[in-house]
């Protein structure tokens, strides 16, 4: 049985959302293989990504995409948190 999930990102979700990175060109694939991988991918008849469609290529690519957002959101949280120790030290 393949997987359904990628980082606790829904397959479908983590799929669609590596192809809408790549034609908003936030992120470029290079490698011919992952993009034949990508392009064979399919829906099921209930509209959502078949995962037993989704190759090793395309499930690396994604978790490699998703990791980094991940990385981003933290980064962010971790700034907002020190911006905040720094007005709270002023404050005080």
């Amino acid at each position: 049985m393949e997987t359904t999930e990628i980082f606790g990102v829904d397959i479908h979700d983590a799929v669609m959302g590596l192809k809408q990175a790549i034609d908003d060109r936030k992120l470029i694939i290079r490698s011919p293989m992952t993009i034949r991988a990508l392009a064979r991918v399919r829906l099921g008849s209930d509209g959502r990504v078949d995962p037993s469609t989704v190759g090793s290529e395309v499930r690396a690519t994604a978790r490699a995409y998703i990791a980094r957002q991940q990385e981003r959101e933290l980064e962010a949280q971790m700034a907002k948190t020190k911006e905040n120790r720094i007005s709270d030290l002023l404050d005080s």
